[in-house]
């Protein structure tokens, strides 16, 4: 997978394919919508799932969220986040604490705020405590930064699944258990080879085509959803260019809870 570098561009693909949440054509009999004689409702069409995930967030917009996950290759590390998260802007907004671990090291704890594609990181400089994510110069500062632009990329749950919804496949929806609450599991398909022949845009077009040419043809994703269509689980895998693989599972809770994300005050900067 591609995913833009912490002071580069954003990679509308690193948006498309980070959350796994997408998927291709419709799969299983029966109708799309089954609720298994009086069950949670199940989706098998990607284009329905969408519209009740849409619908859904349009509605609640905020949440707590709750991350755990590590990166292997070249800087392994392990990590939790905990925080807030708003999509009620054109971009989400995150303000999460954060605890990295390096092997052999004790946990360091940070945090960072995300918002309107700008990445501010907790440091622990008192005069100046926050860092702008294009700043950062050593490799733990560059891995915050490149965690915080994957989870900006991939909180929404509905953003991929929008983009591609006709390239999309529900390979399976199954009941299952979430912190006590019943959920329908969803594995979800990218067909990259189908995404590439429907984007429209040249640069992404040609990466898609890239991963296709490399073998990677799919991506397999896992979405929960609980009785209310809300968003419960998210699991999903991808790249962080230079760093190494990032794997993570992310909670919601608190779905529709007013939330205020604001960016550092300019004099806290540096």
């Amino acid at each position: 997978m591609v995913v833009r570098s912490v002071d580069g561009p954003r990679s509308v693909l690193a948006a498309v394919l980070l959350v796994l949440a997408v998927v291709a054509s419709a799969c299983g009999s029966g109708s799309d919508d089954d609720s298994d004689g009086g069950g949670l409702p199940r989706y098998y069409d990607a284009t329905q799932l969408l519209n009740v995930l849409v619908e859904r967030r349009a509605a609640d917009r905020t949440a707590q969220l709750a991350v755990v996950g590590d990166v292997t290759g070249s800087a392994p590390v392990t990590f939790s986040a905990q925080g807030a998260v708003s999509l009620e802007g054109s971009t989400p907004a995150l303000a999460l604490d954060q605890t990295i671990t390096w092997p052999g090291g004790r946990p360091q704890t940070s945090g960072f705020v995300l918002r309107d594609g700008q990445v501010w990181l907790r440091s622990s400089d008192g005069g100046t405590p926050w860092l702008r994510g294009t700043s950062a110069a050593t490799e733990a500062d560059r891995m915050r930064a490149a965690i915080a632009e994957a989870l900006g990329d991939t909180t929404d749950p509905t953003a991929n699944l929008s983009r591609y919804a006709d390239a999309t496949l529900v390979a399976d929806a199954s009941d299952d258990i979430v912190d006590g609450v019943p959920t329908i599991r969803y594995t979800l398909v990218v067909d990259l080879t189908r995404a590439a022949t429907i984007e429209p845009d040249d640069t992404i077009r040609a990466q898609l085509q890239q991963q296709v040419a490399s073998g990677l043809t799919r991506i397999t994703s896992t979405l929960w959803v609980d009785a209310d269509t809300r968003p419960v689980r998210t699991r999903q895998r991808q790249d962080l260019p230079g760093l190494g693989t990032l794997a993570m599972t992310g909670n919601y809770r608190s779905w529709g809870t007013p939330v205020t994300i604001t960016p550092p005050a300019p004099a806290e900067v540096r």
